[in-house]
């Protein structure tokens, strides 16, 4: 006979919402502007409120898996209960955006073809949670962080959105271009051959499939690339590669580049010394080279007299969640909290 177990005593809850976004609403690509929304709340008195950790997902991966149970790893949540109750942490709602697309993911940077991804953060749901959610207001109490793609993202709020957050935490983000896209821009050539180089077709294609292969992944993945970093509105997005000949368009290629945090770190100083806590680490045998991106990083910052933690460690890209038990003591250390 089975036993009902009492409720574990866990410290925080998670509350799943949908929302629309006026930002999002007619995007030309197709993103819905309803989308669904994950916190993380902690379980305190009515008077009680917190700083605020937004987590941005990787690249094949949404906001509403990020607290989901995995085999073999700790989830987002049961490390945040146990870096909470360990005290490594103070207590603090994380908040979970979904802006997944079609190709994959977000880049969480605004594109007139997907929409104003990083416009929906900062001007939507930022005011959101801190109207709706025991939230402590302001950028003083406010962090951004997370891996790949996330990571990325988060370093672009910093650097786009100046005094939005006080803190940020970029793991083996996406940096570096010229090592870590251009080698696979011929996989376009070949991925795209079968449909004469058209994009529409390939894509009405391939989202019929019941099964995507790694190609056709990584294919989604650089057109998703092409949508954030040269997109052209209605008229879709600029391919950086000529899919016939595989020459390499120079003009378009320049537009990636310039979302390179390796090239817009130049025009973003000012916005990355207003940052209390601006934390970099990838692991050293990274399968993107997103290393070479970080070291690259890391000397610009020191050039430019950029405060910032900054580790290498002994791993590749994947499965590296782990790493936030470095990330977000140091983040949660320099946050306001209520006193």
């Amino acid at each position: 006979m089975l036993t009902r177990l009492p409720p574990s005593n866990l410290s925080y809850r998670v509350v799943t919402e949908w929302v629309e976004s006026p930002l999002l609403e007619g995007n030309p690509g197709g993103v819905d502007a309803r989308r669904p929304l994950t916190v993380l709340v902690p379980n305190g008195t009515p008077e009680q409120r917190y700083p605020v950790l937004y987590c941005l997902a990787p690249w094949t991966s949404a906001g509403r898996t990020q607290l989901q149970w995995e085999p073999f790893k700790e989830s987002l949540q049961d490390r945040i209960e146990r870096l909470t109750r360990t005290g490594a942490i103070k207590p603090s709602i994380v908040v979970c955006p979904d802006l997944y697309t079609s190709f994959g993911g977000s880049q969480f940077v605004n594109s007139d073809y997907l929409g104003a991804h990083g416009d929906h953060i900062v001007h939507e749901l930022i005011s959101y949670i801190e109207a709706n959610f025991p939230a402590l207001p302001g950028p003083a109490s406010r962090a951004a962080f997370g891996r790949s793609s996330g990571g990325f993202g988060a370093l672009r709020l910093a650097m786009d959105y100046p005094g939005t957050f006080s803190a940020i935490a970029c793991h083996s983000g996406d940096m570096g271009f010229e090592l870590l896209y251009k080698r696979d821009l011929v996989e376009l050539c070949y991925g795209l051959a079968r449909y004469s180089g058209n994009v529409d077709s390939y894509l009405a294609a391939v989202r019929q499939l019941p099964k995507l292969g790694g190609k056709d992944v990584m294919i989604l993945m650089l057109l998703g690339m092409a949508a954030f970093y040269s997109p052209k509105g209605a008229a879709g997005f600029d391919l950086p590669i000529d899919v016939f000949t595989g020459a390499i368009n120079q003009d378009v290629w320049n537009r990636w580049l310039s979302h390179d945090p390796l090239v817009r770190v130049d025009s973003k100083v000012e916005a990355l010394k207003q940052l209390k806590c601006l934390y970099i680490d990838c692991g050293n045998r990274d399968q993107y080279h997103l290393h070479f991106g970080a070291r690259q990083f890391r000397k610009k910052l020191e050039a430019y007299g950029i405060a910032h933690r900054a580790f290498e460690f002994d791993d590749n890209h994947s499965g590296t969640s782990y790493r936030y038990d470095v990330s977000l003591p140091m983040m949660s250390e320099v946050l306001r909290h209520q006193t």
